[in-house]
């Protein structure tokens, strides 16, 4: 799905990681809507939905932070180009007392992107670097090819990144706001920017991950449409992994997910209130933990093994005292025919 931008604009965060000190260099206008833009937010839109860890919460209140209250201004204003380009530059100088004093932390590229996907209209801050890189160039004889060191804008590596979901913000009953997470060596360093958003209330794609998953464990199982007969529990795990996994920007929308499995009855939204558990209408999930629902790893004694959790209630795979007993006659072909190709 390709993104549908609004309004685009670069500004230049200037600091090296051993000062404390940071300048600005803002433009006074938007980027050309044209297709390197496209290309541009296309690429870091993509690689900021594959992250994993994502944080997600809330913005915190104007009277909190500088952040929230240019963005509440913007909205207010009814994101027109000129109030877009005066929310930009506002935050920017926000962003520049934030990162005073915060030795460690670097400059770089903020890509301001108003942009629309999946019809959601989102704005997207993207905190990019220069990178060096290798081209190939024909030597002045035309006979071989020399390689010459160019610098390239590194959009597969996001150094701070964050989306705020307009509709979400308004609203003010959703977590509205997402941002990548990093290791915790790198804690200090980009707590600058999650302070500078105001983000609060937050919570990671795991945990939200790890509570929709807890949720659909006890739910009741789907019936099969066609036969009539309630679906088995590994049909229905493998099922709700596929689900996710092909759900767009790696969003689970429980709306979808409840007519997808329960003929749009509000299983979820009933199971979160009896049960007093939060979890937003739509979230990014944990690739890893989604995978992890269905399928199963396990490594000992150089020997690694896995199956999915239909093996396991079929008995294909069967734990026996201190065995674990295999039940396919196709790897048994298999094991065999290699055993024989063996020296």
């Amino acid at each position: 799905m390709e993104v549908y931008i609004h309004h685009l604009i670069i500004h230049e965060l200037v600091k090296e990681v051993d000062d404390s000190e940071a300048s600005l260099f803002l433009s006074d206008a938007l980027a050309p809507n044209d297709e390197r833009a496209q290309l541009l937010v296309q690429k870091l839109h993509d690689t900021f939905v594959s992250k994993t860890e994502v944080l997600q919460g809330f913005l915190s209140s104007p009277e909190d932070a500088l952040f929230p209250g240019y963005f509440q201004h913007l909205q207010d204003q009814g994101l027109t180009q000129e109030s877009f380009i005066s929310f930009t530059r506002e935050t920017m100088a926000a962003l520049q007392l934030a990162i005073q004093g915060v030795v460690g932390a670097k400059g770089g590229y903020l890509v301001y992107a108003d942009y629309k996907i999946f019809e959601a209209r989102t704005l997207g801050i993207f905190l990019v670097r220069d990178t060096e890189g290798v081209v190939f160039s024909k030597s002045e004889s035309g006979t071989t090819f020399n390689l010459d060191a160019t610098t390239y804008l590194n959009t597969d590596r996001l150094a701070m990144a964050c989306r705020i979901h307009f509709s979400k913000a308004k609203n003010g009953t959703e977590r509205c706001v997402e941002l990548i997470k990093h290791a915790k060596s790198q804690k200090e360093i980009s707590e600058y920017f999650i302070n500078w958003i105001g983000l609060e209330r937050h919570e990671t794609s795991k945990e939200l991950t790890h509570t929709f998953l807890e949720m659909v464990s006890q739910l009741p199982l789907p019936v099969d449409e066609e036969s009539g007969e309630t679906v088995k529990e590994g049909e229905f795990r493998e099922a709700v992994v596929k689900f996710a996994m092909n759900s767009p920007d790696k969003t689970i929308d429980l709306k979808k997910f409840d007519e997808r499995f329960y003929e749009g009855d509000a299983k979820t939204e009933n199971f979160l209130q009896e049960n007093e558990l939060q979890l937003d209408q739509q979230f990014h999930f944990d690739g890893n933990l989604m995978r992890k629902f269905n399928n199963y790893r396990v490594y000992a004694e150089g020997i690694t093994l896995n199956f999915a959790r239909n093996h396991y209630q079929n008995r294909k795979v069967e734990i026996e005292g201190d065995a674990v007993i295999i039940r396919s006659e196709k790897l048994v072909q298999k094991l065999m025919a290699m055993m024989e190709d063996s020296y």
